[in-house]
């Protein structure tokens, strides 16, 4: 007790030097790691909020903040987007496989006064080389790039876009080394968006079309529009076609072999048109050093833009079929074009051709006419004979009425043959109207686009059924067509005998007339252009059938008709086999009853 009593015990003392040693070490190592300055100074210059929006941080929390942040990745490929562009152009591709991203049309709107897009990030394109993936997948650098062309490459491979100073044409080359044998593969799946008012209509005039390599036709999926798919061998080009627009590929050497679909959209989402897909493989085996060339279409379905290319892109327009087509192609199209030339209205020039076509048909007119005029004048004498044979013996009532007409001179189909040679016209127009770029966004009178309907009154909310067959507007040119067909009908009744008994001719009548407005239902959505042709057709038809019935005299008609009666007669082939026909008829009647 004493010891402790007399000082600090010696291991005691040892033990404060100790702590104290370790105390001014841990102070002294702990300077060396601390930052310099001020740290609550470097926190507030950092802020420009007001101090109660920035909590005081304290040494620890710094240290953990520096301890988290991600330094970024020097070597991490970023995608850039670069533009090249001409006079009818715009694209927009990827450093990222090379990709197109959006391609502009220009001098084009969409029927809500947008920029035309055939492409707008809603594609996937991309080419499989042998041995190797998709070029999708490469990191490209930039090489070069110019107002019209750029140049891409990864090392290995290399991508050549160039676009001239006008045109709607690109070439696009693929060029490397490939270490392995074969044909590449090319995916390209599109979604096409809705640039027309009448979305159905620019449906049904959307599909894949493809030109054959055996014998250069063209060919189209579902002649309508719809969902289809097929399978197809040795191609020249693929093109998706958007109604008035197309996006055309074709590589050099062509395709082996493609299988190509479409998809409609649906009414719940209207703004998508169509869905393209297709896998194809290229048509050039590659080995060692190689180069792909393509050339890329992305423009109007302009007809004379597409000719001029001489690939027979032009035959992506469908005029229809056989005869339909001939005239559309080799008559329609340079008489629209002709007077296009002259910077007239679209309707003056409708009009016009209403007018040439009807003019050069006017003989054929005259003559119909003139039958008409003849059946109309004996037409007390067919009602005679009518109530003489009645309906007892239909036979030998045809055959005294054809009895009539030979010693008349007359021919009771003669009236047809206008009808007859009017129906390939009126189907090319058919098909010409809604294919015409030209008409798109030009308006006259009331319509203010004559390449879609006008809905001079429309309405928004669904009517069942109306809605379903009608629609949700009312067109007016649809209106007048249907109107003044139903006043050519009247006219032609008119001045047409009956031949037939009252029963048969009263159902003829109700098939006339419910035709007109059965078309009504069917053209209410189609261009103003086709229904206003439609309407001054049967205008001038009127027209000209009322000038000829005010300059044709029926009693010198039917003194004619005398005078011909008592001439000797010969008997025509036509005449020959249709009263051949009715003893062959009455023979086999007679024998049955037998």
């Amino acid at each position: 007790m004493e010891n402790q009593k007399a000082g600090f015990d010696r291991n005691q003392l040892i033990g404060f030097l100790l702590i104290a040693a370790i105390m001014v070490g841990f102070g002294w190592w702990q300077s060396t790691k601390a930052p310099e300055g001020d740290t609550t100074a470097i926190v507030e210059s950092s802020d420009n909020t007001e101090e109660e929006d920035s909590p005081e941080v304290s040494k620890n929390d710094l240290s953990a903040i520096t301890d988290t942040v991600d330094i970024p990745d020097s070597s991490a490929f970023e995608a850039q987007e670069l533009t090249i562009e001409n006079e009818n152009l715009k694209l927009t591709y990827s450093t990222l496989g090379a990709q197109l991203l959006r391609a502009q049309i220009k001098g084009y709107q969409t029927y809500d006064s947008n920029s035309v897009y055939l492409v707008d990030r809603n594609q996937t394109w991309d080419i499989k080389l042998p041995g190797e993936g998709g070029l999708g997948n490469k990191e490209f650098e930039v090489v070069s790039q110019q107002s019209g062309s750029l140049v891409f490459s990864d090392g290995s491979t290399q991508v050549k876009i160039d676009l001239p100073e006008t045109g709607f044409i690109a070439s696009y080359s693929i060029s490397g080394n490939s270490g392995a044998t074969g044909q590449p593969e090319m995916t390209w799946n599109r979604t096409a968006y809705r640039t027309e008012k009448g979305v159905s209509t620019e449906r049904v005039y959307s599909t894949y079309c493809y030109k054959l390599e055996e014998d250069g036709d063209v060919e189209n999926l579902s002649g309508r529009g719809g969902d289809d798919q097929e399978d197809v061998e040795a191609l020249d080009w693929l093109a998706q076609k958007q109604h008035f627009f197309s996006y055309i590929i074709q590589p050099e050497q062509g395709f082996k072999s493609a299988n190509i679909s479409t998809e409609n959209g649906t009414d719940e989402n209207e703004n998508i048109v169509k869905k393209y897909a297709s896998t194809a493989t290229l048509n050039q085996n590659i080995s060692g050093e190689y180069t792909l060339p393509f050339s890329i279409y992305l423009g109007p379905n302009h007809y004379q833009t597409l000719k001029d290319l001489d690939q027979d892109y032009e035959k992506v327009i469908n005029f229809g079929w056989g005869i339909f087509g001939w005239i559309g192609r080799g008559v329609v199209v340079p008489i629209f074009n002709w007077l296009d030339g002259y910077g007239w209205s679209y309707g003056v020039i409708i009009l016009i051709m209403v007018l040439i076509i009807k003019g050069a048909l006017s003989p054929l007119t005259f003559a119909s006419y003139r039958s008409m005029a003849k059946m109309r004048v004996l037409k007390p004498q067919i009602e005679a004979i009518n109530e003489k044979f009645g309906e007892k013996d239909a036979v030998a009532k045809q055959q005294a009425q054809m009895a009539l007409y030979r010693e008349a001179g007359v021919n009771p189909l003669g009236g047809c043959i206008p009808v007859l040679v009017q129906m390939p016209i009126l189907f090319a127009m058919f098909r010409f109207f809604p294919a015409s770029i030209e008409l798109r966004g030009q308006s006259f009178l009331w319509a203010t686009d004559l390449s879609t309907y006008d809905a001079l009154i429309s309405w928004e909310s669904h009517i069942p059924i109306l809605s379903t067959l009608y629609g949700n507007h009312i067109s007016i040119f649809t209106l007048l067509m249907t109107a003044s067909t139903i006043l050519y009908t009247r006219m032609n009744q008119s001045m047409t005998a009956s031949t037939g008994n009252a029963a048969q001719m009263k159902q003829m009548q109700i098939i006339m007339y419910l035709m007109p407005l059965i078309f009504m239902f069917v053209l209410n959505s189609y261009p103003a252009g086709l229904t206003y042709y439609y309407f001054l057709s049967n205008i001038v038809t009127f027209g000209m059938q009322w000038a000829i019935r005010r300059s044709v005299n029926d009693e010198a008609i039917l003194a004619k008709i005398e005078a011909k009666k008592a001439q000797p007669k010969k008997q025509s082939k036509f005449q020959s086999r249709l009263e051949e026909m009715q003893r062959q008829q009455n023979l086999n009647r007679s024998q049955r009853r037998k």
